[in-house]
Formats: C-alpha cells, sequence, structure tokens
C-alpha cells in the first residue's frame, strides 16, 4: 500500500530524497539500515543499550507500531528505492511531573552531513509538541535524545541543537579474574529460593531503594507496581538465578541476572536504604556472579548511572567490572 510522502519545513535540498510513515514491509529495510551504523557509530554488539535487534524483533516492535495506528510516531527516509534514514518518538513520565518525549534517529553513514539527521530531529520535536498537546494538555514536557560515547555524529548534532547531557548510563563488563570470593551476607539476612508470591514484595523492595538516587526526582520514571510484576514474569527471567535477600518478612535487598543474547545481564542490583553500608550488595553480587561462573557464562554486564548518589559504580568495580562505554542521555527544554 502506498504511503503519503510527509513534508519536512526544513526538507534538505538532496535528490531523490523523501520522507514517509513506515509500513510494515520496511522491517527489512530499517534492519539493513542499523546494521550499516555498526561500523561508523562503534556499536557494541553485547551492550545492553544499543546493539541490533534481530530482523524478527524488527518485523514484530513495527507491526505493533502499525496495529496500534502509530505510524505518525515514526519516520522513514527514503532516496530512490533505498531507506537511509529511519527515527522514531517514544514517551513516558517521570517523578518531578514531567512527561518525557524521546527521539531515536538513525542515518547511513554515507548519507550524513546533508540536513537529513537535522530534518528528522526538527521532525520529531515538532510531532513531540503535537502529542503533548493531545495527549497531555497543560503538564509540562522535555525533549529527550540518545547519543552513545562513539556515535560522534549524533553527539555532535545533539549539542548543535540545545541538547545537553542530563546523566549518564555506564554499562559495566565483569573482568573474572577481578571477581572476590564470595562475601558473607550480614547478620539477621537469609537468602530464600523465589516464590510466584514473592514478586510484589521484591518489586517494592526495588520501588524503595530507588527512591532517592537522583536529586529532586529528576529523570527518574513513574514506578508502576504492575510493569514492574509484569517484567519480573515475563519468560525470558530464571528466577532460580535470583539473590534475594530477607529480614523476616521483609525483601532487603536482590540481585537479578538475565542470561540472553549470548551473555548475562544484571537485571537489577538494589539494597533498601536502611541495610545499605552493611556488605549486603556485596555479599549478593559475588553470590551470583559465581553461580554464573558455574553456568558457563562468560560475559556479564550491567547498567548503572553515574550520578546516582548510592556510588553504584564504585561498588561493582571493587568486584571486578570495568566501564566499556558511556550513553550520555540527553534532553532539551521545548522552550529552546
Amino acid at each position: 500500500m502506498p504511503t503519503d510522502p510527509i513534508i519536512l519545513p526544513d526538507m534538505p535540498a538532496v535528490e531523490g530524497l523523501s520522507f514517509r510513515s513506515p509500513r510494515l514491509q520496511d522491517a527489512d529495510a530499517i534492519h539493513a539500515l542499523r546494521a550499516g551504523c555498526i561500523a561508523r557509530d562503534q556499536v557494541d554488539l553485547l551492550s545492553t543499550s544499543e546493539g541490533l535487534p534481530s530482523l524478527d524483533e524488527m518485523r514484530q516492535a513495527l507491526g505493533q507500531v502499525i496495529a496500534k495506528g502509530q505510524q505518525d510516531q515514526r519516520l522513514v527516509a527514503q532516496a530512490g528505492d533505498r531507506v537511509v534514514g529511519y527515527s522514531l518518538i517514544d514517551s513516558w513520565s517521570e517523578d518531578d511531573g514531567r512527561w518525557v518525549y524521546l527521539t531515536l534517529g538513525w542515518v547511513l553513514p554515507e548519507w550524513r552531513g546533508r540536513g537529513i539527521g537535522t530534518a528528522m530531529l526538527h521532525w520529531a520535536e515538532q510531532t513531540a509538541r503535537r502529542l503533548a498537546a493531545e495527549q497531555h494538555p497543560g503538564e509540562p514536557f522535555e525533549f529527550a535524545a540518545n547519543a552513545s560515547s562513539t556515535e560522534l555524529d549524533a553527539t555532535a548534532l545533539l549539542l548543535h541543537e540545545g541538547y545537553f547531557a542530563g546523566y549518564t548510563q555506564l554499562e559495566m563488563e565483569l573482568d573474572w579474574p577481578a571477581l572476590p570470593p564470595v562475601h558473607p551476607l550480614p547478620p539477621g539476612v537469609e537468602l530464600r529460593p523465589v516464590l510466584p508470591e514473592h514478586y510484589r514484595p521484591i518489586a517494592e523492595s526495588h520501588q524503595e531503594a530507588y527512591q532517592d538516587n537522583l536529586a529532586n526526582d529528576r529523570f527518574k520514571q513513574t514506578w508502576s507496581l504492575n510493569n514492574s510484576l509484569a517484567a519480573m514474569s515475563d519468560a525470558q527471567h530464571d528466577p532460580t538465578l535470583w539473590q534475594v535477600a530477607w529480614a523476616g518478612d521483609q525483601v532487603v535487598g536482590d540481585v537479578m541476572p538475565l542470561i540472553e543474547k549470548g551473555r548475562a545481564l544484571l537485571y537489577n542490583v538494589s539494597v533498601r536504604p536502611a541495610w545499605r553500608r552493611q556488605g549486603l550488595a556485596r555479599a549478593l553480587l559475588t553470590r551470583a556472579l559465581w553461580h554464573l561462573r558455574e553456568r558457563r557464562v562468560d560475559v556479564v554486564r550491567l547498567n548503572t548511572v553515574a550520578e546516582f548518589r548510592t556510588r553504584a559504580r564504585d561498588l561493582y568495580t571493587s568486584v571486578g567490572f570495568r566501564v566499556v562505554k558511556e550513553f550520555p542521555r540527553y534532553r532539551k527544554s521545548p522552550g529552546l
């Protein structure tokens, strides 16, 4: 089915270039576009923050967008018969009361420097303004965009357009020879096998643990018990890998490894505030990591935030993790 062209206010003067909404059959071309950016942007294929979705994942995601009628939140840049750029918009609310509209975009390296990325970013901001007015009239909102420390072209564009790094996500990888022995649990704490009825107290522990990690509730996505329970119940999780600490009838900390895509991810690491600085996180981490070693897992990754008040980075470094990449998370006021 043909798709009507979209005329952007600042269309680049590039012969044969056009913009339109995506079609289901674009999944293969968008996947090829993403693959074509890997070398230039030094994309880490093991990363939990970037990487390359499989073709099936791409088809499924695009199918869901079209089924929900959200094609107006996606933009395809086409030169002749070739897809050379793609942009999408996502949104969520944060605890400081504002809505965030994130734009992600990709342009093939050989097509950069011609104004395509700039036009797509301006389209995303214009679309985000419309969506905010329709979905959350009168409520504050903010633009967001991502670019890793190796995406030099995207970083330059965002800084030129007035974006600033609100916080920096760190991806870390375990250096197995640096892993210390299992650390003892603090007094009064025990580990218990995870049962389905434990999911709710685990989720509530997460909420308390992350409550004050960033100043003034900035950059913290609004917590939902239902979303947390749904995420933990996903079939990809193996609760036998989880290390969950109890003190009486309360969950006081946990480490939740997840094995996927050729590596393990520490999906969650948290300790309730009252139980910090007692060695609990170190005890749970070392147990979880040695368990992964027994499973013959070669690569273990985790994500943390450089600005966390808990100084989580120092903890992870102390058990053998090192930073492999930085992912600044950019923001921009719609007033700019």
